[in-house]
């Protein structure tokens, strides 16, 4: 089955990424989806051809932007992805695709304080020697862990919320990050159509295929009730590494702003199922959890993580 086929599947009401990738077997033999849908949504067999449509369209738009549409059972499309329960049946990305294979994610409140603000650039410019840094390239903690005196590292990997004709879909702070980010030689992800505008849901969506995309996680500082919990929750459901940034000394640390860090230094695995609202620790698989008080940890946490991503992924 060719990537447009794939794309008009997706368009199928009904139809999601965990039906996609339970079903992708089919599409080695299958020419086109559509003896699936007859199958599975039969009633949306006559949609077929104005999806096909619309399907020509977006591939038109990517070519007369410079977007490259990776689906789901393409050689390049990232095997670490698929190791979450709704991995997206197209990826649509912009700039160095390379960097997608040895990722971590830094992430954070939106509202960070100084504090945050400090520890989060301190671990971009250490970690992006070693690795991809990804997040959702929005303010705060995310920002502030890719940016090096003012300066992009260039080796980001930015997974936002709307489509990558993103003059059109996102914010304009968001857009000047962007534009750093592709300049400096990074890359932007997304599974939104190319003119599909973020809105307040869509980020939760794209914050589950920052925790895919990422061998490890690193919480610098957020609520118990904050954003974070939608990224650490699709995480936590893998077998990799987490780092929480633990720093006692500061009485800020005390604060509702590191709730979160806090419960899960102190009580693990239960301090996650606090944070995403796990109703059983079975679904919480994370390997290590690494507490992060000082530069020497950053090494610790590095090493933790490649080696559990050699444990992992060295078959594929």
């Amino acid at each position: 089955m060719d990537l447009k086929n794939i794309l008009i599947l997706s368009m199928v009401k009904g139809v999601g990424p965990a039906f996609i990738k339970k079903n992708c077997h089919r599409f080695i033999n299958d020419n086109s989806c559509e003896q699936l849908v007859r199958e599975s949504k039969p009633e949306e067999l006559d949609n077929l051809v104005d999806y096909a449509k619309t399907a020509d369209e977006i591939i038109s738009d990517c070519e007369a932007n410079g977007i490259k549409m990776v689906s789901i059972i393409d050689t390049d499309y990232p095997s670490q992805l698929k190791e979450i329960g709704d991995p997206p049946s197209i990826l649509f990305m912009k700039g160095n695709r390379s960097l997608i294979n040895n990722t971590i994610a830094i992430i954070g409140t939106r509202n960070s304080t100084e504090l945050g603000n400090n520890i989060a650039e301190r671990l971009g410019g250490y970690f992006s020697r070693y690795f991809s840094i990804c997040n959702g390239l929005v303010e705060g903690i995310d920002e502030h862990s890719i940016y090096q005196n003012g300066v992009v590292s260039s080796n980001v990997v930015g997974v936002i919320s709307g489509g990558l004709c993103y003059n059109e879909t996102c914010s304009s702070h968001h857009i000047q990050i962007i534009n750093d980010v592709l300049e400096a030689g990074g890359l932007v992800v997304s599974e939104f159509l190319p003119y599909q505008k973020e809105d307040k849901y869509s980020g939760i969506r794209a914050s589950r295929i920052q925790a895919g995309l990422s061998y490890g996680l690193i919480l610098v500082q957020s609520k118990l009730d904050g954003g974070s919990k939608y990224t650490i929750n699709t995480f936590s459901k893998l077998p990799r590494v987490l780092g929480v940034i633990h720093y006692p000394t500061s009485k800020e640390y005390d604060s509702e702003v590191f709730e979160a860090n806090r419960i899960i230094v102190e009580e693990k695995i239960s301090g996650i199922e606090k944070m995403i609202g796990a109703k059983t620790k079975k679904y919480i698989k994370i390997s290590s959890i690494v507490p992060i008080s000082k530069k020497e940890d950053y090494e610790t946490l590095k090493t933790a993580i490649l080696i559990q991503k050699q444990k992992q992924f060295s078959f594929i």
